[in-house]
């Protein structure tokens, strides 16, 4: 009796830290994305793959008057939005960064926009897309909840509009 009683709390010890840092994420849907550490502290990861729809925007970030870092960004519709996990205690996801931004332009734009984008000749770029995403995170920096991942792929991208100048902030 004795060690079954220890093998159910050893079992329990093991297994409880995992049901509370689950229960520290959420979505409105069931999702592919699964936590993949459960004790995470301010670093999440999640594995799978999951498509979802919206707009994005990939664009450079000035210092002073000249471009300094390229970012892109993607704005989750409503649905997509129910598909991500987020942190339980802030509403759905509506932003994800994705850090490769030179690839996800390569990805998101066609490849005479993508071209001049990366020259620096246009500043920023935008559209509705349909992505597949993978090495979904979430971290906290600056006070701030942040939602990474890495884009596989896109399809159906339309509406690109190129700028020369927008003011788009990034960052803290």
């Amino acid at each position: 009796m004795t060690k079954r009683l220890l093998a159910l709390l050893v079992l329990l010890a093991l297994a409880t830290p995992s049901f509370a840092a689950s229960n520290d994420f959420s979505t409105e849907q069931p999702s592919p994305l699964k936590l993949a550490n459960p004790r995470h502290g301010r670093v999440a990861h999640f594995v799978g793959s999951v498509r979802v729809s919206g707009k994005f925007f990939v664009g450079w970030e000035f210092v002073g008057r000249k471009p300094a870092h390229l970012r892109a960004a993607f704005f989750p519709d409503p649905d997509s939005a129910k598909l991500l996990p987020h942190a339980a205690e802030s509403g759905p996801v509506r932003e994800l960064l994705f850090p490769e931004a030179a690839r996800a332009a390569a990805i998101l734009l066609d490849r005479e926009t993508a071209q001049k984008l990366l020259a620096k000749e246009l500043s920023s770029a935008g559209g509705e897309a349909i992505v597949t995403i993978g090495n979904y995170r979430t971290a906290v920096d600056c006070d701030h909840r942040w939602y990474l991942a890495e884009l596989l792929s896109a399809s159906r991208v339309s509406q690109i509009v190129a700028g020369t100048r927008e003011d788009r902030r990034f960052g803290c």
